[in-house]
């Protein structure tokens, strides 16, 4: 018992790594809490420092929840523990007094590991929609709760069902100020070099 609270507890340090702001400060001499939509997340890096910065900061935000998961191999409720706390930790980092990223890019880190084919049909309704909408925020609110819903369909057990409802929920709520300009019209879609506040 003792060794798995060990494990879940590295697990959420890993997922706090706060890459898009160590990204930010050390390579580019920018702080993405203070610049911005001041969300440390790939799209407010892309946003502010370029393709390059973007593409950085969710590679190392997806690797934080694949190595998450494999810590708690190959005990089944151990490594969906691993997950979540991962993704926890990439939303409420103790490096950033509790305040970071949206758990996408680390969420499709975790699930790539667990279930393949639900990131990848989560993927696919994510393109589609960005490419319909070009707005990242609504993509990744509508690719969140297919992983469950595959995982479902594929019969996978019950406890990964349940484990990716709450990971979907928690992208939808950290994505709650989106919701709200969406609703308003407000939201702003990536189109010729405009980007929207992720």
């Amino acid at each position: 018992m003792m060794e798995t609270v060990v494990i879940v507890l590295f697990a959420y340090l890993i997922g706090a790594v706060p890459s898009g702001y160590l990204i930010g400060r050390i390579f580019y001499g920018v702080d993405l809490k203070k610049t911005g939509s001041r969300n440390i997340g790939a799209t407010n890096a892309y946003r502010t420092l370029g393709m390059k910065a973007g593409l950085a900061v969710f590679f190392c935000d997806f690797m934080k929840g694949v190595i998450a998961v494999h810590l708690g191999m190959p005990e089944p409720t151990t490594v969906l523990l691993c997950a979540l706390f991962a993704i926890i930790g990439n939303d409420w980092s103790i490096f950033l007094k509790f305040k970071s990223g949206k758990g996408v890019a680390c969420g499709v880190g975790a699930f790539a590991y667990i279930c393949a084919p639900a990131t990848i049909a989560s993927f696919i309704v994510w393109l589609i929609v960005f490419r319909w909408k070009k707005i990242v925020s609504l993509a990744s609110i509508a690719g969140a709760p297919v992983v469950p819903i595959v995982i479902w369909v594929l019969g996978e057990p019950w406890e990964y069902v349940v484990f990716s409802l709450a990971a979907a929920l928690i992208v939808v709520v950290k994505h709650k100020e989106n919701i709200e300009r969406l609703l308003r019209g407000e939201e702003k879609p990536i189109i010729q070099g405009k980007k929207e506040s992720q």
